[in-house]
């Protein structure tokens, strides 16, 4: 039906054309009135109208989305607001924005005055109040109901006459943040070098993620040719307006020239509507030259597509599915061009593969007309999926440093020395002879004095049982930069590190995850969460780097939502065998993650937080969360839980290296 319509509309287009041709050259002529002539011509303007105010909002043609999804995070302390949540000691929306800015910075400046300078919450009150907490007469003012701060510099005094109120008080937000975060260091030289620079401040929330979704999902396809969307692009409907205007004018103004030009914009618009975009029947074949690379390796990848159909293609564009733990570090991954019937076209590029499980996602197709009227889009997959799907097992090698595994209230590295008595190296007690006890451990002094026979016991050494315990919440997807490797990569790139290195000391290591699990959309608490109980052995490496690589709750993008886990921690505690020690892999950038650590160790598991810092320093907010990060820190630890801070700009082994060299201490 709309085929014969389109065939009708066009012949009709045609035949006017025509007869507009040879009316203008005199070999046609046409007796209409005056009156006619001038109804006509308005009419035609009607249509014209009309049709411009149909144009407005007409949809232009898809554009083709970017080929590498770059992983976006939330870098911690976007916003002050954010930042000082965790500092207020009663929460409360009431009030402006700079009152609660202000109060939450004065419980900032309290929690850290008594943790690091030993003051109790009474004395912080009183030094904020006295404006003795800084040197700072800016940062004092500002925290203190009593003092005030008059700066006489020109381009105060300016701000003041125009009445720039906003300036001063985040120059007061910027001053005090700045003090707040020097307080703990052991020198003022060491706050001069980088924590008093005074950072930025902004009341709103940045812009740096990319919040807009990708348009190619796999929800939507699935093996093949998915049913096309089909759409007008709207490429020729101005040509319309102008052709009718033209027809209507030259027709009033009796100028056969600007009739004869209207017309033949009447053939340009018959024109758009004379093709149909071409029915598809396309193949893809996707090509990879390694399917387990090690993390950072190159793989190449080329695709090739085929029209398989009787028709030719004049303008089709394809942008192939780059999963986002890629990028594409050579060639292109998207392709414009014209395929013939049985004709194929090649597109190769290479990828840079970080650690996971990467499945490329279908191709987006978009086919245009001769035209470029109309345009179809689908999605096009390869017939052997199972072969495009990258898997990128971490690096399960050793570190050079022992891993710093607790035993009850005792911190040390290497195997476990127990209380009770055995072989090993360490003395224990003396008991009586046996006669099965081997002659190498009686202790023939005694015997030479007293002429009794005595054996000597040592503390008995034996493998730890040790679960490592990777922070896979959504709040753990951090990083110090929108665009940088986010702690729970970082977490499981350690993870795998230090499972090698427990199994070759003869531990017994075990893997467990907590956070969402699944992809997108799709993660739910009540899937099965990550689990390996520990074991060892040359299998058991196998296993422990696959689920590292495979498992769905260490996907490299981060999730849509939260889930609660308290229902995983409770799962997990009751898998837990008494004395079992605890590797917590997490950037302690939420409440939550000192709530895991501490719930662990209360049920008598011995804790080990190593801690991946996620935190900036730029703005006001990021130096907040560096604060509020550190407070975390030192309550853990003041708590009986030993954390291991591992800057950004550190490797674990020199992290692991420099606690060691620190006698196991920060």
């Amino acid at each position: 039906m709309r085929t014969d319509r389109r065939t009708t509309f066009l012949f009709l287009g045609l035949a006017a054309f025509v007869g507009a041709i040879a009316v203008s050259s005199g070999l046609l002529t046409i007796g209409l009135s005056e009156m006619t002539v001038v109804v006509v011509s308005l009419a035609v303007l009607a249509i014209a109208y009309r049709s411009l105010s149909r144009r407005r909002g007409a949809r232009t043609q898809i554009g083709t989305p970017e080929p590498e999804r770059t992983v976006t995070v939330e870098v911690p302390g976007e916003t002050v607001v954010d930042a000082l949540s965790t500092f207020r000691r009663v929460s409360s929306r009431h009030g402006s924005v700079s009152r609660r800015i202000s109060d939450g910075l004065r419980d900032a400046a309290v929690a850290v005055l008594t943790r690091f300078e030993g003051d109790s919450p009474e004395t912080a009150e009183r030094r904020l109040e006295d404006g003795t907490w800084t040197d700072d007469p800016l940062a004092a003012a500002f925290l203190s109901q009593k003092l005030e701060y008059t700066d006489d510099s020109i381009r105060a005094r300016v701000g003041r006459f125009f009445g720039f109120e906003g300036s001063r008080f985040q120059s007061g937000v910027s001053h005090t943040v700045a003090e707040i975060a020097a307080i703990g260091y052991e020198s003022d030289a060491d706050a001069d070098e980088g924590e008093r620079n005074l950072p930025s401040y902004s009341y709103w929330r940045g812009s740096a993620s990319n919040d807009e979704p990708s348009r190619r999902t796999t929800d939507d396809t699935a093996d093949g040719i998915e049913p096309s969307r089909r759409a007008a692009t709207g490429y020729w409907t101005g040509i319309g307006v102008v052709a009718l205007t033209a027809v209507g004018i030259g027709a009033i103004a009796e100028s056969p020239a600007v009739v004869l030009a209207g017309v033949v914009g009447v053939g340009y618009a018959g024109f758009a509507r004379a093709f149909d975009p071409p029915t598809l029947d396309l193949s893809l074949e996707r090509e990879l030259s390694e399917t387990h690379p090690e993390p950072g390796d190159e793989v190449d990848v080329t695709v090739t597509i085929t029209n398989d159909g009787g028709g030719f293609v004049p303008d089709l564009r394809i942008v192939d599915g780059v999963p986002s733990g890629m990028v594409v570090t050579e060639g292109a991954s998207r392709l414009g061009t014209a395929l013939r019937p049985g004709e194929s076209t090649t597109l190769e590029y290479t990828v840079t593969v970080q650690r996971g499980s990467h499945e490329f996602d279908p191709a987006l197709v978009i086919a245009r007309d001769l035209s470029r009227s109309t345009e179809r889009e689908f999605f096009l997959g390869s017939e052997r999926e199972a072969e495009t799907t990258v898997v990128c097992e971490p690096e399960l090698r050793p570190i050079a440093t022992s891993v710093p595994i607790r035993a009850t209230a005792t911190s040390f590295a290497g195997r476990l020395t127990t209380a009770d008595g055995g072989s090993g190296t360490t003395f224990h007690s003396v008991r009586e002879y046996r006669p099965s006890d081997p002659l190498s451990r009686i202790d023939w002094n005694r015997r030479a004095k007293t002429g009794e026979l005595t054996t000597v016991e040592f503390h008995e050494e034996r493998s730890a049982r040790v679960i490592v315990l990777v922070d896979a919440r959504k709040a753990a997807y951090v990083a110090p930069t929108a665009d940088g490797t986010h702690a729970v990569d970082r977490s499981i790139t350690a993870a795998g590190r230090i499972g090698a290195t427990l199994l070759e000391d003869g531990h017994s290591v075990g893997l467990a995850g907590i956070g969402p699990v699944g992809s997108g959309k799709q993660r739910r608490s009540s899937d099965e969460a990550c689990w390996l109980a520990p074991a060892s052995g040359r299998h058991h490496e196998l296993q422990f780097r696959e689920l590292l690589a495979t498992h769905p709750q260490f996907d490299a993008a981060p999730p849509e939502r939260e889930v609660p886990w308290l229902t995983q921690l409770r799962t997990l505690r009751r898998r837990l065998s008494a004395e079992t020690g605890i590797v917590l892999l997490s950037p302690l950038c939420d409440g939550g993650s000192a709530d895991v650590a501490r719930r662990l160790e209360a049920r008598g598991h011995p804790v080990t937080v190593v801690s991946p810092d996620p935190t900036a320093d730029e703005t006001a907010g990021q130096r907040l969360a560096q604060v509020a990060r550190r407070v975390r820190r030192f309550d853990l630890e003041r708590a009986g839980v030993r954390v291991v801070d591992w800057p950004d700009d550190e490797s674990i082994d020199e992290t692991f290296a420099r606690y060691a060299h620190a006698g196991g201490g920060l």
